[in-house]
Formats: structure tokens, sequence, C-alpha cells
């Protein structure tokens, strides 16, 4: 009874928008239940094994979607299906990604901590589809964003010799 309570914390996939953050709590939610070699051999699977598999990836996913999987008959073939059809990786998804990624500024954001998060996760998501993001350049980004009245910690950060990191930078500006 408790896999069917984890199965009902995954956010239903609804669409692109938050299909990257659905395919990683899916897949994990299927390593889990030790289904996911249904997903990654797809051919020689128990076909019970199979059939549980396809059936908790149908039932995460919003019933608008059944159209994109209902004509699916293996585990494997939905999440197939599912890719081709959400996972959007392409020259307009990165552009976008990285223009936000590049100005996103503390002055637009509530608090630091709002600030962090999308930079954060903006990065996450380019790296999703096949993006690389250095860290050291994260971390750059980071204080890139903030307004001049953090000039001071930007300076002493420099002059400390502390290497530059998101997650380093992260620290200081929490």
């Amino acid at each position: 009874m408790a896999t069917n309570n984890q199965l009902e914390l995954i956010e239903k996939l609804s669409g692109r928008e938050n299909y990257a953050t659905w395919r990683f709590a899916m897949q994990m939610y299927l390593q889990h239940e030790e289904l996911w070699d249904c997903i990654e051999s797809g051919s020689g699977t128990d076909v019970k094994r199979d059939t549980k598999a396809k059936t908790k990836i149908i039932l995460s996913v919003d019933p608008t979607n059944y159209v994109h999987i209902q004509e699916a008959t293996t585990a494997k073939e939905v999440w197939d299906k599912l890719s081709s059809t959400f996972d959007d990786s392409g020259l307009t998804r990165r552009v976008g990604l990285l223009r936000d990624l590049c100005n996103t500024s503390l002055t637009g954001c509530q608090n630091v901590e709002e600030y962090v998060s999308k930079i954060i996760s903006t990065a996450h998501k380019l790296r999703n589809i096949g993006f690389m993001v250095d860290n050291g350049w994260l971390g750059t980004l980071l204080l890139s964003g903030l307004p001049e009245s953090y000039q001071p910690m930007i300076i002493a950060i420099e002059r400390s010799g502390m290497k530059i990191t998101s997650d380093s930078v992260k620290a200081k500006l929490l």
C-alpha cells in the first residue's frame, strides 16, 4: 500500500513544462520498485512486470495525455512515446533557457532564495536537455546578477582566493 502513496507524490505529467521533473521522479520511482529494467531493456522482460511498470507510468500521466500513449503495448513504448512528445531539447528551448539564465537578476526576484533557486533550476533544465553548464561559470553567473550593493561581497570573495562554484556562491548568498 505504501507504494501507491509514493506514486501519488509524483506530480502527474501535464506537458512539456513539467516533463523533465516528472521523468526524473518517475525514473527514481521505477528504480525503487525494481521495474526500471522494463524501460532500459524493453524486450525480453517478464510480461507481468512490464504490465506493472506500464500501469504505473500511465497512472502518473494526466488523463488529457492518454491520447499519446493509449496504443502503446509495453512500458518502454509508453516511455518512448512520452519522451518523443514532451522532451523539448531543441535549439529554441536551449536558447530560451540560456536567455532566462543570463537575464535573471536579484532585482527581478522577491528575495535571494528565489534568485538562487531560479538560477539553479534553469541551469538544471539546461543540463537535462544536454547543454552542459560549467559549475564555475554558474557561480560567476550567480554573482553577475547581483546589484551594485553586493560589490563589497564580490571583492571579498575574489580576494579570499576561494574557488568560485555554484555551491560556494550559493552558500555565501544564503
